[in-house]
């Protein structure tokens, strides 16, 4: 069996369709969303009363005259993960004295985006053989989570064991231990550890475990992250380079060398791909380079014989 996973979208849309498109490509038999599915961003963009639009993207100030011209950069926008915002001069201004109130909108604009995202996965996945899970991340809001449950064809694994075809499981969990940015899904290492271990207790076969935990596990080479002072600014070493630390879980760790399941898979920390091993447990993280468009991911072979065959690092 050959399984696709990828991790941390983050609102690209570009990416989600080439996601779509991955049982063909990769001939998968599964597919796997390892959460911060969602975007972080607005990015308004001005009707001018005479005509044409403004707009700051990626730090650039955009001026365009034609509806072709707006169209071409609401893709761009679309595809680096952020939402457009259709805005007057006027309700420009009052957003900007009062940002509290683009809470509401963002929250709107993410999950409309998250609704047509299951609309085309049910309309592009329908007929094929393969089994599509999607969980949220720590960065995505609980809300998330009602919208997968509209799908036709999408299982949200988020807090669940999934039996797979060969007498595999699929043990899914979307959290993580807490970060600078207090996000929706971020618990304390003792909360995490209790998640977990109520999860590991419905595995039937422990060495055809698979651990989908969003978080990797602490100190594995594949949890490393710039270290960050106190203005979460980065911190640099002497020779100009950000200073990366290990910013996994604790909890995370533990499990996985109490329970040794065949696979953790992982993602979280964008920087940090890589295939490792903790004990006898295989461990990746794909990484992510979702604002460029591009779609990391692990290409995982299983075998009911052999177990765990190969683990392959792709992007496209």
């Amino acid at each position: 069996m050959r399984i696709y996973y990828a991790t941390d979208l983050h609102g690209s849309e570009k990416c989600w369709k080439k996601f779509l498109a991955a049982p063909k490509y990769y001939q998968a038999d599964v597919i796997i969303m390892g959460g911060d599915i969602t975007g972080k961003f607005i990015v308004p963009i001005i009707h001018l009363p005479r005509g044409g639009f403004e707009a700051t993207f990626m730090g650039q100030k955009r001026k365009m005259k034609t509806n072709e011209e707006l169209e071409k950069l609401k893709q761009q926008i679309a595809n680096t993960g952020q939402y457009v915002f259709d805005i007057t001069p006027e309700q420009y201004e009052e957003y900007d004295k009062n940002p509290a109130l683009l809470d509401d909108v963002f929250r709107k604009l993410l999950l409309e985006r998250m609704e047509q995202w299951i609309a085309m996965a049910d309309e592009r996945l329908q007929g094929q053989p393969v089994r599509c899970f999607v969980t949220g991340g720590n960065d995505d809001m609980f809300e998330v989570d009602d919208v997968i449950a509209t799908s036709r064809l999408i299982e949200n694994h988020d807090g669940k064991v999934v039996e797979l075809a060969g007498g595999f499981e699929l043990l899914g969990l979307g959290y993580s231990n807490i970060t600078p940015w207090n996000c929706p899904r971020d618990i304390p290492e003792e909360d995490l550890a209790g998640k977990i271990a109520a999860l590991a207790d419905g595995i039937k076969h422990m060495e055809r475990a698979i651990f989908d935990i969003h978080v990797p596990p602490y100190d594995t080479g594949i949890d490393k992250a710039p270290e960050l002072d106190a203005n979460l600014q980065m911190s640099m070493s002497a020779t100009g380079e950000p200073t990366m630390i290990p910013v996994g879980s604790k909890a995370v760790r533990e499990a996985i060398l109490k329970y040794q399941p065949m696979l953790g898979t992982h993602g979280h920390i964008h920087e940090s791909s890589g295939v490792t091993r903790l004990g006898k447990t295989t461990l990746v993280n794909p990484g992510s380079e979702y604002a460029e468009g591009i779609l990391r991911g692990a290409l995982i072979e299983i075998d009911p014989g052999k177990g765990l065959v190969n683990v392959n690092l792709v992007a496209g």
